[in-house]
């Protein structure tokens, strides 16, 4: 499958994007996993895990193993915080932006700062559902003016394709996106239903 076969979803997840200065290439793919911090490897580790224990945990009935059941839960969700607090370190507020779309292609969000078609980017994107954070690189590959934006000072809707990515991490954002598309999904029924009643 092409990077451009993957779909998008619109939705907001807080992202950092620090653009490389014209001079620094992005590294090879040898170099970008070895560049990989810590708490993103270990992240992209226990997301690959978490997968594997949902699963392990919708198949245990809760009624045949209740006290189980809990402890699995719990021991997930002190892992899901402490994984929480160590990339919370790694959100950089200089850097930092909320997408207006994502998928596992590419990204957008909107800017004040323009970036030109081309400029390579450090991207960290912290995910909600799963729980976790992926550092990648990506390209400028859009970058157009937003319509509904003050003229004063108008917003830049910028879109990124990434150029490093770990499988895994896309196999992540793969999983995001579904699940924020089951959630408009739903929405969109209770409202369907709500304007019928």
């Amino acid at each position: 499958m092409s990077q451009d076969e993957y779909f998008s979803v619109r939705a907001a997840i807080r992202i950092n994007v620090e653009p490389l200065a014209d001079n620094q290439a992005q590294p090879d793919a040898q170099a970008f996993t070895a560049e990989i911090p810590a708490p993103f490897r270990l992240a992209s580790q226990c997301g690959q895990l978490d997968s594997d224990v949902e699963k392990d945990l919708k198949a245990i009935d809760p009624e045949d193993a209740s006290a189980l059941f809990r402890v699995l839960q719990a021991q997930n969700e002190k892992m899901t915080l402490m994984m929480g607090y160590m990339l919370s370190h790694e959100d950089q507020p200089d850097h930092r932006f909320v997408t207006h779309a994502f998928g596992a292609s590419s990204f957008s969000y909107h800017s004040h700062s323009p970036l030109k078609k081309g400029v390579h980017a450090r991207v960290k994107l912290f995910l909600d559902y799963p729980p976790t954070a992926i550092y990648c690189y990506g390209v400028v590959t859009r970058c157009e003016p937003h319509t509904d934006s003050d003229q004063e000072n108008p917003d830049h809707v910028i879109q990124i394709q990434y150029t490093r990515l770990l499988e895994e991490d896309r196999d992540t954002l793969i999983r995001a996106a579904l699940h924020h598309q089951q959630k408009l999904l739903k929405k969109r029924a209770r409202n369907r239903k709500q304007s019928s009643s």
